[in-house]
């Protein structure tokens, strides 16, 4: 009865026509992520971050030097489709190793094979970025506006954060005072930091600080306070903490006791420590360095082409986290 019904309506010689939809498959092609290490071992930390970021495979090589480097990006590409969705990430100790790594692994890319660059040596750069961001979120709370024109002084400065951190306050025209225990490493170091900090940065000074009288007197002026020594290393005593002037602002990027301000606890976010000194503890730097360098990953495997991401990139992005705004340094 119904066949009836439905040939009566549409004629026994009605031909229905279909047309095939074709789907088309989505480049499922593994994002995978090269991490050159220059030390022993290659960085559990950042290893972990780009896999949480995102990466299907990350494939780590340690030791790596220079001039190891050119093979294994031209095997890493050519193996690949030109858009497979490849990353470099280039970490270590080692910060002028792992600047001509990035330099050689951006000279070693060709058309069309071309891929982002991460460089973040033992976590330096998105670390630095971190520590200037909240630095400056704690300058707006007191009504200082910016760093500008500030003195800082860079506690134990010649390790990776302290040269990225050295370079950001020389590019965002701070009085930048790196200290060291030899005299003669630190000035020659902070020569060489001015110049790659480029032209319109102001001059980055090194320093000696070792004993409370030497640290006092490099302190009295400064504005801010960086200890970015080892971890585990004091670098500051309360006694000599209270015996400076108000009107600062110190951050400490230790989370291993003892701290390298004693009194700054971890989690202080501008906190009070003795009346007009404020503190940042590495809990806060923490954080917003984990934003950054996991929004960093994503971006990088979202990218196409050559593209480097460094510590302008870092600051940039800290600051969007932060402020929803970009602050603008020196190129």
């Amino acid at each position: 009865m119904v066949e009836r019904e439905l040939e009566n309506i549409l004629g026994k010689k009605s031909i229905i026509e279909l047309t095939p939809i074709i789907i088309k498959k989505k480049d499922t092609s593994d994002k995978i992520c090269y991490f050159f290490d220059t030390d022993d071992n290659a960085s559990p930390f950042d290893i972990n971050m780009a896999y949480d970021a995102g990466f299907d495979v990350v494939i780590p090589y340690n030791n790596i030097k220079a001039d190891k480097v050119t093979q294994l990006v031209q095997d890493a590409m050519f193996s690949r489709k030109a858009s497979a969705p490849t990353v470099y990430f280039i970490g270590g100790s080692n910060v002028e190793e792992a600047n001509k790594i990035a330099e050689t692994v951006l000279n070693s890319l060709v058309p069309p094979f071309e891929s982002p660059v991460i460089i973040d040596p033992r976590g330096a750069n998105t670390t630095a970025a971190a520590m200037v961001a909240k630095t400056i979120e704690v300058t707006r709370k007191l009504g200082w506006h910016d760093i500008s024109g500030k003195k800082v002084v860079i506690l134990g400065g010649t390790g990776p954060v302290g040269q990225i951190g050295a370079i950001l306050a020389a590019k965002l025209n701070c009085t930048a005072v790196m200290t060291s225990r030899r005299a003669d490493t630190v000035k020659i170091l902070a020569k060489n930091l001015t110049e790659k900090a480029g032209e319109g940065a102001t001059e980055i000074i090194g320093a000696v600080g070792i004993t409370d009288e030497q640290k006092y007197n490099l302190l009295k002026e400064a504005d801010i306070i960086w200890s970015v020594a080892k971890a585990g290393v004091q670098m500051v005593s309360k006694e000599l903490l209270e015996k400076l002037p108000n009107n600062k602002i110190v951050v400490d990027i230790n989370l291993v006791p003892p701290y390298g301000i004693e009194g700054l606890k971890p989690k202080f976010e501008g906190d009070e420590i003795i009346p007009g000194i404020y503190g940042i503890g590495a809990l806060g730097v923490g954080r917003l360095k984990y934003k950054t360098e996991s929004n960093i990953f994503k971006e990088a495997s979202e990218s196409k082409g050559k593209k480097i991401f460094n510590y302008n990139n870092a600051f940039k992005l800290a600051c969007r986290i932060l402020f929803d705004e970009e602050i603008q340094i020196t190129a």
